[in-house]
């Protein structure tokens, strides 16, 4: 049975998936490592470890995968995130490159950071001022408490009533 794993994962007709699956079944019901693994099958470690991870995608992504909507390729950016199925579905509806993929994934990755690292103390203060002026503000800053603060305006006449506020008190 190992042998016959191991002939069925060198197979050049598989999915990424049954090749996954065929690894796995080598560390789960033969006691390999991925290191025995990548030395048996032929490939780098980094190939296997990366095969494996895909493993851990939602269902609808893995049957994207199957169907070959998306590749290898894209399904390796989308490991570990909460949105992955959203995320593939619009690589998919955009058709984009891996590399196109990663770049798209990686604003992702950074908004949510920058929302989950925001202080409580600047987000009340944010949601205190824009109260104030009726305006969308922003404050940014670093660990250094130097930062910047942004006010959005929506035309000419909010532009001008915030010149105003801020000439009239200071």
């Amino acid at each position: 049975l190992e042998f016959a794993i191991v002939e069925n994962v060198q197979r050049h007709d598989l999915n990424p998936l049954e090749e996954a699956q065929g690894y796995k079944r080598l560390i789960d019901e033969f006691s390999y490592d991925q290191d025995k693994v990548s030395k048996f099958i032929g490939k780098s470690r980094s190939y296997i470890t990366n095969s494996l991870r895909l493993l851990n995608l939602p269902a609808d992504v893995l049957s994207y995968i199957e169907e070959r909507k998306i590749s290898p390729g894209h399904a390796k950016i989308l490991v570990g995130l909460e949105n992955a199925s959203f995320l593939a579905n619009k690589i998919i509806d955009k058709k984009l490159s891996v590399r196109q993929s990663e770049n798209f994934v990686k604003f992702f990755k950074k908004s949510k950071k920058i929302i989950q690292n925001k202080d409580p103390n600047i987000k009340n203060l944010e949601v205190s001022i824009s109260n104030k002026i009726g305006l969308n503000v922003s404050i940014k800053s670093n660990r250094r408490n130097k930062g910047s603060i942004t006010i959005s305006f929506n035309d000419s006449d909010q532009l001008n009533r915030l010149i105003e506020v801020i000439k009239k008190n200071y």
